[in-house]
């Protein structure tokens, strides 16, 4: 997650050429809620690396966001989101608990096709990059801890709608997230975790 955090700040440390040349550049932050969903064997890759069996869960979202987006783009903006899921845990078969939280990071496009204006109104969205992927089994009476970890890449496509607010921006979004890692179980060798969410967040713009 510092490897992460640590290239976004650089990403967005690139931008402050383009606000002194007066070129609209958006920043976000945000949070919301998402259920977590589970896709091809990554029930198996999980029981393999952690043993017992698993729910997806659901979790709390944290998303921060800049876009570059000058007038002549007619609604359209580019630049980079990264967003954290840290996921609820679930009680597993012994009496231990179970934790699912993904990160990740992405190039980012946002439009605006009916206003034509960024940060107006109904908008479409779209991230690719790549992140991390964090699993526990844990029970901390019985001092018995399990990780399994995998990074790959992260496909993210939103929709929402955009309101003024007080000299700042609100946004509504309803997010999906489709990911494939890849990480090393023990005894096993490679395997790929396919995971994905439907989500909800609500963003703040300036």
């Amino acid at each position: 997650m510092r490897q992460i955090l640590a290239v976004f700040v650089v990403a967005v440390s690139l931008t402050r050429p383009l606000a002194a040349q007066r070129t609209p550049v958006f920043g976000e932050v945000g949070i919301g809620f998402g259920q977590t969903t589970f896709s091809g064997d990554i029930r198996t890759r999980l029981v393999q690396s952690l043993g017992g069996s698993f729910s997806p869960g659901s979790g709390g979202n944290v998303l921060m966001a800049f876009h570059v987006a000058p007038e002549r783009w007619q609604g359209l903006g580019v630049g980079a989101r990264i967003k954290g899921t840290f996921g609820s845990s679930t009680r597993g078969d012994f009496g231990d608990d179970y934790i699912f939280n993904y990160y990740n990071l992405g190039a980012s496009a946002k439009y605006y096709p009916l206003s034509r204006r960024f940060n107006r109104g109904l908008y479409s969205r779209a991230t690719v990059g790549f992140g991390q992927m964090t699993t526990k089994r844990l029970n901390d009476a019985t001092r018995f801890y399990r990780h399994q970890y995998a990074i790959g890449s992260t496909l993210s496509l939103g929709t929402g709608y955009t309101l003024p607010l007080l000299g700042r921006s609100l946004s509504v979004e309803a997010e999906y997230e489709t990911s494939r890692r890849s990480g090393t179980i023990d005894q096993i060798g490679s395997a790929t975790f396919r995971s994905g969410q439907f989500g909800a967040n609500l963003v703040v713009s300036f």
